[in-house]
């Protein structure tokens, strides 16, 4: 027989566990309503974004036709007519990613709203809801475009590179890192504009220039610190290279004499996604303190 107090006991744990899960069930919800929401918002933006995809696709298409068209020898293997269609996922990943995420968390300060979110939501939630729809609705897209490729390809060679699910897996990891970057760039700034520009600007631009000017100063290191240049990987995997690196040579000043650059091909599988996730992890991380900061001191 239980005494008085070990019948409060059990009852007060019986309490406490419900309420636990309660919680639990609390958060859940909150980070799905929050997913929803999300979803409503920018459905229209997204399919914005899926015609600008298909334009690159039919854009590609027409040059390759053109081309064949003049004369240009059709590609052997399916590995490099899939490949041709690649070359402007990283504009398309960049600028899509900074449209979708650029407002993330900006926008709660752009129009003050950083304290006024009802019902009251953790910012923890709010911020994986957040990320979760806005990095779905951009995967979705990479998808799409890969299914594109891969619909044309089938109908050109009758089949589908055998790499075309790790490339598309790569691609959906470069997408994480980028979209991370893209937050932490929202967090930085109080206007959802400035933060797509600056994204933009940094992922286009100066990661791209720095990779540049590391290549011509004869710079040996593998630039496995810029963000930008795991993307190589994406199409690497279609078709893995002998050599990680070429070696390129241009027009020195002097006539007839060449200078020897070296230019990294792609990163291991392994330094490609150790790299990524822990860009994507401190790019998180960052977007996090700087976001409960922000509101703790009601900017």
């Amino acid at each position: 027989m239980l005494t008085e107090n070990g019948q409060k006991f059990i009852l007060i744990k019986e309490q406490e566990e419900k309420k636990e899960n309660m919680g639990v069930e609390r958060r859940i919800t909150q980070i799905y309503d929050t997913i929803t929401f999300e979803f409503k918002r920018f459905w229209k933006i997204f399919l914005l974004l899926i015609l600008v995809y298909v334009a690159v696709f039919v854009l590609y298409y027409a040059i390759n036709e053109i081309e064949y068209a003049q004369g240009v020898e059709v590609p052997e293997e399916s590995v490099e007519y899939f490949t041709s269609y690649l070359g402007m996922l990283n504009f398309l990943v960049i600028i899509s990613t900074s449209t979708l995420g650029g407002s993330i968390i900006a926008e709660d300060f752009d129009k003050q709203t950083g304290n006024l979110l009802f019902p009251k939501i953790d910012k923890s939630r709010l911020l994986i809801g957040r990320t979760t729809a806005r990095y779905s609705l951009n995967a979705l897209l990479v998808i799409f475009y890969y299914i594109l490729i891969a619909v044309i390809t089938n109908y050109m060679y009758a089949e589908i590179p055998d790499a075309f699910f790790e490339s598309l897996s790569w691609a959906l990891l470069y997408l994480f890192m980028i979209t991370t970057f893209v937050i932490m760039m929202s967090s930085l700034n109080k206007s959802a504009s400035s933060a797509m520009i600056i994204s933009i600007f940094f992922l286009l631009i100066v990661f791209q220039l720095i990779e540049t000017i590391l290549m011509v100063t004869s710079v040996e290191i593998e630039p496995l610190f810029l963000p930008n240049y795991y993307f190589n990987i994406i199409e690497a995997s279609l078709d893995w290279p002998d050599e990680r690196f070429t070696e390129i040579l241009m027009p020195s000043a002097r006539e007839g004499d060449f200078v020897e650059f070296k230019q990294w091909v792609t990163p291991k599988p392994s330094d490609a996604l150790f790299g990524m996730l822990i860009f994507a992890g401190v790019f998180l991380f960052i977007a996090y303190m700087i976001y409960k900061r922000r509101q703790s001191k009601n900017e």
